[in-house]
Formats: structure tokens, C-alpha cells, sequence
């Protein structure tokens, strides 16, 4: 991508513009008076967001994260799509599908009335996605930062073949001490335990969610609002979805992030994944023609 052309085309003078950032790959900066954000239009993916006077930035973004072609970036907000976990299909095409490392192109930018920004990314399909998956597709991300962050994830269908996705905003909260936080409005919900062990069990989430090993749950039937509760960062973190009744709620803990190369071995400590996903037992037909929609926004308020 070309940064003058780029700042030319969809810069907002003193509010946003487009730089060269880690690994050489272009990055939208967002200082609009409310927030600041980073982003990646490789992969279509939120880095950094913090609102005006916060202390702590929202997002997780590992040091020893990727920034390379080819390779997801560990943190932020990647976009899992078409689909969300191993490949639906057993035909070894990438984890959480194929989109969160693609190149994405800017569609739009614009100030809003209130004095937030907003940012339209796209990936239309054409002969390598259709090598990976054989549809047609139109897909948009909307970003707006201002004093929330609001993601939508939008999938139009530009065949005539009805396709089906599962889907997910893949969110990494950066949190003061994971052991010490909870996840408030999940009592009551079931969930399939995916933990090492655990041999997908399906359980009922009792109370608050606490982290003292390994997490990884989806969780169904899921409430639209959903809190963090970070008593070191002294923040709440409120989670708003639309268009979503699955979550996925993700710690690696101990042995999981010391496996891992784009991990520190005690960034387990410091992150916590609550995710807006389409998944497990909700999975979305899209009509020839059809659209659907996955969203979220994101509030940070003092305990």
C-alpha cells in the first residue's frame, strides 16, 4: 500500500493517518479527541484502542506478536471467517479461516457528528479465496472509535449459492492480573469445555468466571451484555454484542502460552480473550444475495 496515496485518498487532517508500522506494514493512526486507536488493514484488525484519560490500553497486543505476511498478529481484535476453529471441512486450510491474514482493502473513513472516527475495510473474494473457499463474498468490517469502540463485521453473499459461516471477533482484553478478574453475566449459560482434558464436556457456568487454570469455553445462549471486572486496572470493560448468542471466553494459562512463540511465557497473566463469535450450534446461512451481521462495542469505566 502506498502511504502518500493512501493519506491522500482517506486522511483526516489531524485525526487520522496512515503509517508505516511494525514488520513494514501500513497502519491507520486515530487521534480524534475521544480515543486514540491503531490499525492494521492487514488483516482487518483493531491493534490499540484507549479513550481519552484512560490509563491502560483496552486491547492485549503480544511483544513477541507477528507482523508478517502470512502470519496472524497475536492481540487486538482478529477476525475469524468463515470460520471460526479448526477447519470445518478436515481440508488443513487455516485455523479461524482465512481472512486475519489477508490484506484487506480501505474502503472508507469518515468523522462522524459526534466526533467519532470511522473506518470501512473490505476483502472480496477473488481466484485464491475462491482456492481456499469457493464462494463469492463481499466482506466489511466497520470500525468506529470514539468514546467506545464499535466493531462490525458484515458478510454479503455476491453468488447465488447459499453458503454457510461461523464467524468471531477474536477479542484479546489486556487486564491488570487475569487470576483477578471476573466475567460477569454468564451465570446460568452452558458451555462446551475445550480445556486440555476437559474432552468438549458441556457444563453450566455457576456465578462470576474466575481464571485459575486454563480456559477455553463456548459458551451458548449468551446474553448481550457481558462485564470485565479488573480490580488491579480498576476498570470495568463492558461488552455489548449484536447478532451473537455464542461467546468464547479463552485464557491459555501456563503450559498453552509457554508453547507458543508469539506469547511470553507469562502473558497469561495480562490477557484475557472474551469473543463475539457465530459458532458451535449457531451457525449462519447467508442466501444467494443475503447479508449478515456480527458486532460489538467496547466501554471502559472506572470500578
Amino acid at each position: 500500500m502506498d502511504i502518500d496515496i493512501l493519506n491522500a485518498d482517506f486522511g483526516i487532517s489531524g485525526t487520522l493517518r496512515f503509517t508505516t508500522g511494525r514488520g513494514g506494514l501500513t497502519m491507520i493512526e486515530i487521534d480524534n479527541g475521544l480515543a486514540t486507536a491503531l490499525i492494521s488493514p492487514y488483516a482487518g484488525q483493531v491493534l490499540a484502542y484507549r479513550p481519552a484519560g484512560a490509563a491502560a490500553d483496552l486491547l492485549f497486543i503480544s511483544k513477541r506478536a507477528y507482523f508478517a505476511p502470512g502470519k496472524a498478529i497475536k492481540g487486538g481484535i482478529p477476525i475469524c471467517w468463515p470460520w471460526f476453529g479448526a477447519d470445518p471441512e478436515g481440508l488443513e486450510r487455516p485455523a479461524h479461516g482465512f481472512v486475519r491474514t489477508w490484506p484487506w482493502s480501505v474502503l472508507a473513513t469518515s468523522a462522524l457528528p459526534s466526533g467519532a472516527t470511522r473506518v470501512t475495510l473490505g476483502v472480496a473474494d477473488d481466484a485464491r479465496t475462491r482456492a481456499l473457499w469457493p464462494y463469492y463474498f463481499n466482506l466489511l468490517v466497520e470500525i468506529t472509535v470514539g468514546a467506545t469502540l464499535g466493531v462490525e463485521l458484515i458478510t454479503r453473499n455476491a453468488g447465488d449459492r447459499t453458503f454457510q459461516i461461523t464467524q468471531g471477533l477474536h477479542t484479546y482484553f489486556s487486564v491488570g492480573d487475569a487470576t483477578r478478574v471476573r466475567v460477569l453475566g454468564l451465570d446460568g449459560c452452558s458451555y462446551i469445555d475445550k480445556a486440555a482434558g476437559a474432552q468438549n464436556a458441556i457444563r453450566t457456568q455457576e456465578g462470576p468466571l474466575t481464571i485459575a487454570a486454563e480456559v477455553n469455553r463456548i459458551y451458548e445462549s449468551v446474553p448481550p451484555a457481558l462485564t470485565i471486572e479488573d480490580p488491579v486496572l480498576e476498570r470495568r470493560i463492558r461488552i455489548n454484542s449484536r447478532h451473537s448468542a455464542t461467546c468464547v471466553v479463552w485464557n491459555p494459562w501456563v503450559a498453552t502460552a509457554r508453547a507458543m512463540d508469539d506469547l511470553d511465557d507469562e502473558d497469561y497473566r495480562i490477557m484475557l480473550c472474551v469473543e463475539t463469535v457465530n459458532t458451535a450450534s449457531e451457525v449462519i446461512d447467508v442466501p444467494g444475495g443475503g447479508e449478515t451481521r456480527v458486532a460489538a462495542d467496547y466501554a471502559v469505566e472506572p470500578l
